[in-house]
């Protein structure tokens, strides 16, 4: 195991200090000095790895995508899957509310779509699109291999195909964020993203009902968790 240097350790104190504080006060709710206080480093110290508080979100969650990075490429090249159970795998990966931590996608929503940072939004979603997008080529390549899917158009399906969900993801965000106090705005979600995977078999010619971007059940959880999370944040605010 590489050893970390001196300013990586520095780094990834900073990193794992604001993040809970995040997740304990609120992000607006963090200022930088609370990082100083906690940490008892100097401005010169946190600033000569970040310029602001919001770059260091932004690698916050850098980090948490290129952790899921690795694990979907882990999967996606386990030998275990065909071409549709890879397909699902990683339109699965763009729903945010499929993550495992409730906190941390409370915390997304209420920065992106409560606070309204869309420069962190746009970043995030490019830095997912543009890892995903190989692999999306090669599940969509070996599918129409296998006669599951059809498409003339296979090498820019990938990226119509990751923009759809990414887009899809974002409404959903909008949907939840909005509706936060009425628990119906899920039932909202569910047939947006049954709507999603009806396209996507329609764009893939793949068999009805191949697509799989939601688990009744996992979702009902998934909300109630996130939305607890998310209204103690913003009472925070």
């Amino acid at each position: 195991m590489k050893r970390m240097k001196k300013g990586e350790l520095r780094k990834e104190a900073i990193l794992r200090t604001a993040e809970k504080l995040f997740f304990e006060k609120g992000y607006e709710e963090t200022s930088i000095q609370d990082i100083l206080d906690a940490l008892t480093i100097s401005k010169g110290g946190f600033y000569h790895y970040f310029d602001s508080k919001n770059a260091l979100l932004e690698e916050i969650c850098r980090q948490r995508g290129g952790r899921e990075l690795d694990r979907l490429r882990t999967e996606f090249y386990s030998g275990k899957l065909d071409a549709v159970q890879k397909l699902n795998l990683l339109l699965g990966a763009l729903n945010l509310f499929r993550r495992e931590e409730p906190r941390y996608v409370a915390l997304v929503l209420k920065a992106s779509y409560l606070d309204g940072d869309v420069h962190f939004r746009d970043q995030m979603r490019r830095f997912m699109l543009d890892g995903l997008r190989p692999m999306m080529d090669e599940a969509l390549r070996e599918g129409v291999a296998q006669g599951a899917f059809f498409t003339r158009h296979p090498g820019q399906l990938g990226s119509l195909l990751l923009m759809l969900g990414s887009d899809v993801n974002d409404e959903a965000c909008r949907i939840l964020a909005a509706g936060v106090e009425e628990p119906e705005c899920v039932i909202e979600i569910m047939d947006l993203l049954d709507a999603c995977r009806e396209s996507v078999e329609s764009l893939c010619g793949a068999p009805f009902g191949s697509i799989l971007l939601f688990d009744v059940e996992q979702m009902m959880n998934a909300f109630r968790q996130t939305t607890g999370e998310l209204n103690l944040l913003r009472e925070k605010g």
